[in-house]
């Protein structure tokens, strides 16, 4: 009987340290643009875009800065963003380029999620049904995407 109480504790465990962490609503940010913001607070806070495109899509405005794309939904929203350099961080400092070990000593393990482009480091929200997802090249932080089930 101890052996087999012994046994449930351990996969208890294991389950337990298989789950990612979560994170806040207030993470799901990147160079101070939050999911949510919107389109009047993008420009006061980045200026005019290299370029803006229509995307025909459900997050129609695609907004292209240097190293960061903002994608607009509903009410010119932001819905969606992407940093692809160290100068477009989360609000915790987590940047593209820096290991993923030092994401992970920040965040904790992640949801490993392997997708048609690729495998992704995710971490869910635990406010909403949106999410950080990380690309990694050789160990460290390619981009950081911001998003939201739609």
């Amino acid at each position: 009987m101890r052996q087999i109480l012994a046994a449930a504790v351990f996969c208890a465990s294991t389950a337990l340290a298989a789950e990612p962490s979560l994170v806040a609503d207030n993470e799901l940010s990147l160079g101070g643009i939050a999911l949510g913001d919107t389109e009047a607070s993008v420009l006061h806070r980045l200026g005019k875009p290299l370029r803006t495109t229509d995307t025909g899509d459900f997050l129609s405005i695609r907004m292209d800065y240097p190293g960061l794309t903002v994608w607009l939904g509903e009410e010119r929203r932001v819905g969606e963003i992407l940093s692809t350099t160290a100068q477009h961080c989360t609000p915790i400092d987590v940047c593209p380029g820096m290991p993923f070990a030092r994401a992970k000593t920040k965040y904790g393990p992640p949801l490993v999620a392997d997708r048609e482009d690729g495998t992704y480091m995710e971490y869910p929200s635990s406010q909403s049904s949106c999410w950080l997802q990380i690309a990694l090249s050789t160990g460290n932080i390619r981009s950081i995407r911001a998003e939201c089930q739609s």
